[in-house]
């Protein structure tokens, strides 16, 4: 008979938000087949600090079974729309990132290169006009895509939680789902005699062993940086940011539907709303700035005391040179960190894990299967970092933190997409990229880069009749948002809670 080779333990090493989602994602597709242990860490979280999203963590949410309105109360989410970048271009330049469409195809061809042309002409079009999003964002507006009313049925959104709350709520489903919490401090890594990891041993002298270890300790990576010794690329030549605070402060008059992204001299801050707080952070860069300039930027940006102490993060942007090692697949900043200025922790987290899943293997850990999971990987995450890198590249601001990005020769697949932007106004982007060309233009749009032409494709369709379906466009969008309600009457429970504490 053939030895049974399938994997029967993993150990995910470390819990927080990205260690209880790698345990429930793991359980919704395995169980009964699998026992998962999560080494944790007692329970330590700041609540009011969030995690900005972008959609997919809605499907997220569907394929582990979330109810999302129950997700969205207990871990007092709100709706987001887009991200809005201020002075980004320099004082008193902004612009958006929304989610969703902008305007429409006209003969098969994208809207922003009419956009091109009419600008061309001499033309002073408004971007709300044609986004749905930012009108919405603008107006303070949301309501359900799902809506019986006809109203606003393409808007896309994506939800900002606070990340306690979340890591609470999936560890109590992957508990109540058959997954062992050990809550035990790591000391000590054994390996067999072909370099595998063989037994975690803890502290209190206990050990675990299994066949599969998820490396979510960190930037640290306990096992697959000091233990298998797998290096880390660093990216900051692109992205010199290099530290992170963040803090809870008190809510403002109302919750925009979307995230304020700030510039600032030597990194940027961001904001945004929970249900009963305002969670803001400050991104900067070391070598610019001292800890405390940057609690004193960070305070600034919140307007108002803090609701508890600012939590200090240091990062080096960058990559784990190979996520999957021998028997160890790293998660979270083990695997690499981008800041969050794209919004994209938990789809990176999301992404690794569905990979895994993709590539799951068994004991015999197959390099032809290991190596298609870290291809894989590897391409997502330097298709992401283009399009974070795209944001210092083309900022004219002066500042040493700005000139220092801006002056690094970019990588090579960002500066074609660059020049062939600046040459046509066209993007092209893979099948499978998870920024779309309508994300890349809103930032080539916001940031001043005017194509030498437009498309000459346009020139074949009458425009009278493109300047007539931008009309059409306009005036839907405008009628949509006017039937909406506002964000804020969403939160009809932490409305009434925020008026007996006032």
């Amino acid at each position: 008979m053939e030895a049974d080779r399938r994997i029967r333990r993993t150990a995910v090493v470390g819990g927080g938000f990205a260690g209880w989602l790698a345990a429930i994602a793991l359980t919704r597709k395995l169980a009964g087949q699998v026992s998962i242990h999560v080494v944790d860490s007692p329970e330590s979280g700041t609540a009011g600090l969030a995690e900005t999203t972008i959609p997919p963590m809605l499907e997220l949410l569907r394929f582990l079974g979330i109810d999302q309105n129950d997700f969205i109360d207990k871990t007092q989410s709100t709706y987001c729309l887009a991200a809005k970048l201020q002075d980004w271009g320099g004082e008193a330049q902004s612009f958006w990132r929304p989610f969703g469409a902008f305007g429409a195809l006209i003969e098969r061809r994208p809207f922003y290169h009419f956009w091109h042309k009419a600008k061309a002409a001499g033309m002073q079009p408004r971007v709300e006009s044609f986004s749905l999003e930012i009108a919405m964002s603008l107006g303070n507006r949301f309501i359900f895509p799902t809506n019986t009313l006809g109203v606003a049925q393409t808007l896309r959104y994506a939800l900002n939680f606070d990340t306690a709350l979340a890591t609470r709520y999936l560890r109590t489903m992957a508990e109540r789902a058959g997954v062992i919490r050990l809550e035990k401090k790591l000391v000590n890594v054994t390996r067999r005699e072909d370099g595998f990891v063989d037994e975690l041993e803890f502290e209190d002298g206990g050990k675990l062993r299994a066949d599969l270890f998820i490396d979510n300790t960190g930037a640290r990576a306990q096992l697959i940086g000091e233990t298998l010794g797998v290096p880390y690329e660093s990216w900051q030549q692109w992205l010199p940011a290099d530290r992170l605070l963040s803090a809870p402060a008190p809510l403002e008059d109302s919750r925009p539907p979307y995230v304020r992204i700030g510039a600032r001299a030597a990194g940027w801050t961001w904001r945004a709303p929970l249900q009963q707080m305002l969670s803001v952070g400050h991104v900067f860069s070391s070598a610019q700035q001292s800890d405390d300039a940057a609690l004193a930027e960070l305070r600034a940006a919140a307007g108002a005391d803090f609701i508890a102490e600012p939590r200090r993060i240091e990062f080096t942007p960058g990559r784990r040179r190979a996520t999957w090692e021998k028997n160890v697949v790293a998660l979270g900043a083990a695997a690499g960190f981008l800041e969050p200025l794209v919004q994209v922790d938990a789809h990176l987290v999301t992404n690794t894990l569905f990979n895994l899943l993709d590539h799951f293997p068994d004991r015999q850990f197959d390099p032809a299967v290991i190596a298609s999971f870290n291809a894989s990987i590897a391409t997502e995450l330097e298709r992401i970092r283009d399009y974070a890198i795209l944001h210092y590249r083309l900022s004219p601001r002066t500042e040493p933190f700005w000139a220092q990005a801006a002056a690094a020769p970019p990588p090579d697949s960002l500066a074609h997409r660059i020049d062939l932007y600046r040459a046509s106004g066209r993007i092209i982007v893979g099948r499978d990229e998870l920024f779309t060309d309508l994300d890349w233009f809103w930032v080539f749009e916001g940031l001043g880069v005017v194509p030498r032409d437009y498309d000459p494709l346009v020139d074949a369709l009458d425009f009278e009749q493109v300047k007539r379906a931008m009309v059409a466009i306009s005036q839907k969008i405008s009628a949509d948002v006017n039937s909406s309600p506002t964000h804020d009457s969403f939160f009809a429970v932490a409305n009434s809670r925020l008026t007996r504490r006032a």
